[in-house]
């Protein structure tokens, strides 16, 4: 019992400002989030990501993965959705918009174009 309950308060210290925040933002760019313990067996792997139900698109987040796990995952999709109309906090907006383009950067493609000479 209290080994559940360790590890209960555990996951609750795991639940950062930061995670939350991403979370408000993934919520209000249209996906339902759900933080949801996905099990594991033998021959294959499972990882938090976006799937359709009933035309809504929904992330699961796997509840036992690290708080630096997930916000991983909201970043990397974040930086793939259109949040122009989402009010993120300028210094958000650029860590989401940095994840985008080491993305970038890693597939060959310059980001920042004509407008790097200019900074």
């Amino acid at each position: 019992m209290s080994k559940r309950s360790r590890k209960t308060k555990a996951q609750a210290e795991e639940n950062s400002p930061l995670l939350e925040r991403l979370k408000e933002i993934a919520a209000a760019s249209g996906l339902e989030v759900r933080e949801e313990r996905l099990l594991r067996e033998v021959g294959y792997s499972v990882k938090s990501g976006v799937c359709r139900v009933s035309e809504q698109e929904v992330l699961l987040l796997d509840r036992n993965a690290s708080a630096a796990e997930r916000v991983e995952v909201l970043c990397a999709l974040l930086s793939e959705r259109d949040l122009d109309g989402v009010f993120i906090e300028p210094e958000l907006r650029r860590t989401i918009g940095g994840r985008a383009a080491a993305d970038f950067g890693a597939a060959g493609e310059p980001e920042q174009g004509p407008a790097a000479g200019t900074a």
